[in-house]
């Protein structure tokens, strides 16, 4: 049973519908009548469904606390859904209010949604990995706003006709169309982060190159930002993504191993290293020299040298 369907008849309803073909997977309709307060149902689950949710109108509160002490709460408003799985959680709905609640839920074993999810490549396989293998921990997937074909599904599914047999076989056919197109849906969201992540990894390496090319006077994070085609969030976000530090991080971190490398070579003075290297000063150089290498840079280049030429230090 679902997080949902002990709600108090009296006051709500909860249709089952369309179960005469797909009786693996549960088509289920919540309404709720308007009021000046919110409504609150308590449930309690035990070996509970994964509940792909859709809020149609209203707006709902999930709050759910598992055996093991975890907590769950997720939230729906008008236009919105989730994917929650709440096995051994007792908890409570809180129904918004002054606004009559329509939830559109389809309920599947884990399982049956494993195999469907096999079968069809679909990414919830790996985001529900845990669930397949049997963890008991509750877990929500947000998953909005709904795109357009599945909220124009939902409408026919309220919309549906009052024939029984017709009804039951419309129903039948929304039911196989909507997971359709929540399948669908997740494949083309997942292509797409790839597609998105492939083409910010490029602009990060093309930004890192526009830096290397003159690292004394480099672009701000704005000018660098806009050359490569994106904001400052992204580019920073990307850059810790595909080189483990913000972009000011690996600016100083090249200008540090360029410091570095000078002295070595020890042709050039702590001075001349540090405007070479991009340092607005001397002092500035040996700041970050010892905070990053623990040593000052005319103590690490007496040192190169005096290892070079065989002298004691």
């Amino acid at each position: 049973m679902g997080c949902l369907q002990n709600w108090i008849p009296a006051l709500s309803t909860s249709h089952p519908l369309g179960s005469c073909i797909l009786t693996d997977i549960k088509l289920i309709v919540h309404t709720l009548a308007p009021s000046s307060k919110p409504k609150t149902f308590a449930f309690k689950t035990a070996d509970a469904p994964v509940e792909f949710m859709y809020c149609i109108s209203g707006g709902v509160q999930i709050f759910a606390t598992a055996n093991n002490g975890k907590t769950i709460y997720t939230q729906l408003h008008e236009g919105t859904g989730a994917v929650l799985h709440l096995p051994l959680c007792n908890g409570y709905s809180i129904a918004k209010p002054n606004s009559p609640l329509q939830l559109v839920e389809l309920q599947i074993a884990p399982e049956n949604l494993q195999r469907l999810t096999t079968a069809t490549g679909c990414p919830l396989q790996s985001k529900l990995k845990h669930i397949f293998e049997g963890d008991n921990a509750p877990s929500v997937l947000q998953d909005t706003p709904l795109p357009l074909p599945i909220r124009l599904t939902l409408k026919q599914i309220l919309e549906c006709p009052p024939n029984k047999e017709m009804s039951d076989l419309f129903l039948e056919y929304k039911k196989m169309e909507l997971i359709y197109q929540q399948v669908t849906q997740l494949n083309s969201n997942l292509l797409k982060n790839k597609c998105n992540k492939r083409h910010h990894m490029h602009r990060a390496y093309l930004a890192r190159k526009i830096l290397m090319e003159d690292m004394v006077t480099p672009p701000s994070l704005l000018d660098l930002a806009v050359r490569v085609g994106m904001n400052k969030t992204q580019l920073n976000k990307t850059f810790r993504d595909v080189f483990g530090d913000t972009v000011f991080g690996v600016l100083r971190s090249e200008r540090l191993k360029c410091a570095r490398k000078m002295l070595e070579d020890g042709a050039s003075s702590v001075t001349d290293v540090a405007y070479e290297c991009g340092f607005s000063s001397p002092s500035h150089l040996t700041k970050a020299f010892t905070e990053e290498f623990g040593v000052r840079p005319k103590q690490y280049q007496t040192a190169v040298l005096n290892q070079q030429l065989g002298t004691p230090i």
